[in-house]
């Protein structure tokens, strides 16, 4: 600058309201991705809601506080005010929804003072058989252009006030394997994938810089 989308605790509850319900408001154009979502839930057998789709990280837990080693630096941070490492956290996924032939996934900062957060990372064409992203340096799959510009990951870099900003990392089961396209943004990934959304899950992690 998890979990679940669909579940009832505190954290949960936030995911609902600061990832999908901002993401949602802010992006009325691609409604589908939520409603297909939303409809996919309703017909999940109790076994799925048992063992639901859930992402981690190792590198955080959710609702907690992301390693500093993940503030924006380098390539395009030059008056920024951020001179982190800027490495990705390590994400893991599991009981992924049946059918799915591919993810995508991306990290949006809901606080930002723009109209639909400030998006951090864009991952897509990540094969079905794939079930995590090491981190930052790492990814051999395509990436999109984040809101700084740039290609990859584009670590956190909220106003130096001390308060808080909250990262949602959502990963996208698709029914699809490949999403056309180059370095595509936030906005024309989730309008390519809206048909094609299985299901999706969340962790937040948060972000802060004193002053």
């Amino acid at each position: 600058m998890h979990k679940k989308l669909f579940a009832g605790n505190l954290s949960k509850r936030i995911l609902a309201l600061l990832g999908v319900g901002l993401l949602a408001c802010a992006l009325m154009a691609f409604s589908p991705v939520i409603s297909h979502v939303n409809s996919s839930h309703a017909q999940a057998t109790s076994s799925l809601d048992e063992h639901p789709f859930t992402i981690v990280s190792p590198n955080f837990t959710d609702g907690g506080w992301l390693p500093l080693s993940s503030e924006f630096g380098g390539p395009g941070s030059q008056g920024s005010g951020c001179s982190g490492k800027n490495m990705a956290p390590a994400l893991k996924w599991f009981n992924v929804p049946a059918g799915t032939k591919g993810f995508a996934f991306t990290i949006n900062d809901v606080d930002a003072p723009v109209a639909g957060g400030f998006h951090h990372w864009i991952v897509y064409n990540i094969p079905a058989n794939v079930d995590e992203l090491h981190g930052h340096g790492q990814n051999p799959f395509s990436e999109g252009t984040n809101s700084y510009g740039t290609i990859g990951y584009g670590g956190p870099c909220p106003p130096p006030d001390g308060q808080p900003h909250h990262y949602v990392f959502t990963v996208y089961a698709l029914s699809v394997s490949h999403v056309s396209g180059e370095h595509i943004t936030f906005e024309k990934l989730l309008q390519e994938i809206a048909p094609d959304v299985l299901g999706a899950t969340s962790i937040i992690g948060k972000f802060k810089l004193e002053s």
